[in-house]
């Protein structure tokens, strides 16, 4: 049977919400939206990495093509200071870190029965040596008191495993040795991604890499036994201001591009929302489909539980039902088409060979949170592959730039647009390069910008009495230059 989806992905920057409207993750999205007064796309974002970060853990999917992989994924989200990152990063995690503090609780009254019998064993221990040494020095065999403490050392207490999913500020080494440890599942989150662009956690990008697939990987380290991770999982909620990523992408940039880490985030740089956020004195509403949510997040939570004593339970493989397959299958081909010569995804084949995958592992998790009874529905895939692609139009606009002259041109003409407000309309070029943006007192760099804004018919630079001018509305006709 042929099932047939036209077209296969969304025009670019377009959005339609009307598909995802009725679902819990829209309608949560939006109370969240109303109530932290962020943007829509911040806050979808950031509860998908929610359902991420509570069901990797217990829940993997099945790709039409026959392959296990994680329903991890990886989140980088791009606003300002003062973009309300920080009370949605709290609002969204809150049911994991309200379980991860409860268990932690009773971890540590485990903790404490652990030393206790850790203590007995040693005494025991100590005793069977002795025995062993006395009757050795007597000469002696001591046969059974070695066959006693080769069983004692078969019954050593093992320490109790912390369950813990979270971890927001954390060294590789802690984080790895946790996978190993503790629950073998983990998310690396955090609202201010400054400590990891900056600290060692960036250099584990292999490691990172590895875990996202869902495959193994080996952490060596100089003076102490090596971390194993086999069949882990772990995902990335990173929330950063744009300066800092600038920073670090001038810096390092082409290597995480390189290494594949930054291919497989799902990247979201809404506008700003200052100047839109205003109070009300009416009754804040019930926020109904965030409770639900919230509740539903709770639940996947919880299910993380046994693997603070089992940590090797088998996962519940998530599938696809036939037109669902059939709807990714044709997502995938028509990703691929377009990263050939002049498609969409030329200029960034690394993302585009990681985004039907991410199309899959978020219509994986819209599926969790709705409690979706069968598999993983075409209309599921149609939602995940809309958000998807309307991120990767956030993943160009962040690591692929437009050229440094178009930029500053963009940034000289919203100083123009200033100059425009209060009827300015001759501005000599020696002003422009002395008063205008800091990067562009450097004369080859505002030459650029302004042959950028002549070939726009922006502005236009002319002579008059040896004396260099920038028209900023050239648009109305010659100047009267009798007024200079």
């Amino acid at each position: 049977m042929n099932y047939t989806f036209q077209p296969a992905l969304p025009a670019p920057g377009q959005f339609d919400a009307q598909r995802l409207a009725p679902t819990l993750l829209w309608r949560a999205s939006n109370d969240l939206h109303q109530h932290c007064q962020v943007s829509m796309e911040l806050t979808v974002l950031t509860l998908l990495a929610g359902i991420s970060m509570a069901a990797q853990g217990r829940y993997d999917l099945k790709m039409p093509y026959g392959a296990i992989k994680p329903t991890s994924i990886n989140a980088l989200a791009v606003a300002g200071s003062g973009e309300g990152k920080s009370p949605l990063y709290d609002k969204v995690l809150h049911p994991i870190q309200d379980e991860q503090r409860k268990q932690r609780r009773e971890w540590r009254k485990r903790l404490d029965a652990y030393q206790g019998e850790l203590e007995e064993w040693r005494t025991e221990e100590k005793v069977l040596t002795q025995a062993i040494y006395r009757k050795q020095t007597k000469g002696g065999t001591a046969e059974r008191d070695r066959q006693l403490l080769r069983e004692l050392h078969q019954r050593r207490p093992e320490p109790p495993r912390e369950f813990r999913l979270l971890y927001e500020d954390t060294t590789p080494e802690a984080l790895f040795s946790g996978l190993e440890k503790a629950t073998p599942s983990a998310a690396l989150a955090t609202d201010e991604a400054e400590v990891f662009f900056k600290g060692a956690m960036n250099r584990a990008r292999s490691h990172i890499n590895s875990l996202w697939s869902g495959g193994s990987t080996v952490i060596t380290r100089a003076t102490k036994e090596d971390i194993v991770l086999d069949d882990a999982r772990l995902m990335l909620l990173l929330m950063v201001q744009p300066g800092i990523l600038e920073t670090y992408l001038e810096n390092q940039g082409q290597q995480a591009r390189d290494s594949g880490m930054l291919a497989r985030f799902l990247v979201c740089a809404p506008p700003s929302v200052r100047g839109q956020r205003f109070y009300s004195l009416q009754t804040a509403s019930a926020r109904e489909a965030w409770e639900q949510a919230e509740a539903r997040l709770a639940t996947l939570t919880r299910e993380n539980l046994i693997l603070a004593q089992a940590p090797n339970m088998p996962r519940e493989v998530l599938e696809f039902t036939e037109e669902g397959a059939a709807c990714w299958v044709q997502v995938a081909n028509e990703i691929e088409r377009q990263m050939g010569p002049g498609g969409y995804f030329e200029a960034c084949p690394d993302h585009g060979s990681k985004l039907a995958e991410n199309v899959a592992r978020v219509a994986a998790l819209i599926h969790l949170l709705e409690d979706e009874e069968e598999g993983i529905s075409a209309e599921t895939v149609q939602m995940a592959t809309d958000l998807c692609l309307y991120y990767s139009g956030s993943f160009r606009q962040v690591f692929m730039p437009p050229p440094q002259e178009e930029q500053d041109a963009f940034r000289l003409n919203e100083w123009i647009n200033e100059q425009r407000q209060f009827n300015w309309r001759l501005v000599r070029y020696n002003d422009a390069r002395q008063r205008g943006p800091r990067p562009l007192r450097d004369k080859k760099r505002l030459k650029a910008a302004l042959d950028v804004l002549i070939a726009q018919q922006q502005v236009v630079v002319f002579t008059h009495h040896r004396t260099r001018f920038i028209d900023l509305m050239p648009w109305m006709g010659p100047p009267d230059m009798s007024t200079l």
